[in-house]
């Protein structure tokens, strides 16, 4: 086995490992991914190569799917020593989860969630958006009280004409109850969060309901939205199929989401391509906002 001390590291390999500290990547994903590359690759092989080697370096570690889509596959995570190669040898490590396989509960959601964090990011390449305020799943805690709150993901995209969009997203896999009296998570919850939580804050954000399943819970979620939201002008909750958004090669422009009242909408509208750099929504920057 290769030694890190050994082994290259090369600017691909710093592109890997940035893109697997958003979240843990198949070789196939990390190949859609590449096209953020300044090189991207063009099949899956060289990128298992490449896999290889950084697991041998012991900067990546593969781990398997017990039950995926398409039969077993491997997906690939950064070690500590990966996570400090792109850090700086003094960074401090996130806790133990970071590093720790996929639990068997939730592999479907991972791989769901990565397949939209994946499309996102290529598809903001090719609209010219540059994502940043990037927080994976469960980085980032939002308190409201006694309430918490620990998203599936954040993002923020900044246009060339310097509009800021912000964006909170939870992958919806159909475990949750969609209300429930009891204190645990359900859709009707966090419609309620949300709601409030925008209220405490100028920033304005959306949130993004993504369901890996076709059929009637989506109708249902809008139904809870449209009924829960105090002020119905406000359209702060946007929905959509995930199959759906994965088949559009322009998934931030293309009017695929569904906000409360039913009406498909862009993720990106047409006027922040174009709006001035003076009109855009403020940053969610956990410095200056209360996240």
């Amino acid at each position: 086995m290769a030694s890190p001390s050994r082994t290259a590291y090369t600017h691909r390999d710093q592109q890997i490992l940035q893109a697997l500290l958003r979240t843990p990547l198949t070789a196939e994903q990390i190949r859609t991914f590449s096209e953020c590359f300044a090189t991207p690759f063009t099949k899956s092989r060289p990128v298992r190569r490449r896999l290889q080697r950084l697991a041998a370096a012991g900067w990546v570690r593969c781990e398997r799917y017990a039950s995926s889509r398409s039969g077993a596959t491997n997906y690939y995570q950064l070690t500590p020593t990966g996570y400090r190669l792109l850090n700086g040898p003094k960074a401090t490590l996130p806790g133990k989860h970071f590093f720790a396989p996929v639990s068997l509960a939730l592999q479907q959601h991972t791989q769901a969630l990565a397949d939209f964090i994946v499309h996102t990011t290529v598809g903001a390449h090719r609209a010219g958006l540059r994502m940043t305020g990037f927080y994976r799943e469960n980085e980032l805690k939002l308190s409201l009280g006694d309430e918490r709150m620990s998203p599936d993901n954040t993002f923020q995209l900044l246009s060339s004409a310097g509009q800021a969009l912000n964006y909170v997203v939870e992958l919806d896999n159909g475990s949750e109850p969609l209300c429930s009296t009891k204190e645990r998570d359900s859709l009707a919850r966090k419609v309620a969060f949300y709601d409030r939580y925008q209220d405490i804050t100028r920033h304005r954000f959306r949130i993004l309901l993504v369901f890996a399943k076709q059929g009637e819970r989506l109708n249902h979620f809008l139904d809870i939205a449209a009924n829960l939201v105090r002020n119905p002008q406000r359209r702060l909750f946007y929905a959509v199929f995930l199959p759906d958004y994965l088949r559009d090669p322009d998934p931030l422009r293309a009017p695929l989401f569904r906000d409360h009242d039913r009406r498909l909408v862009p993720l990106v509208p047409t006027d922040a391509m174009t709006r001035p750099a003076s009109q855009q929504a403020k940053s969610l920057d956990p410095a200056a906002i209360p996240w």
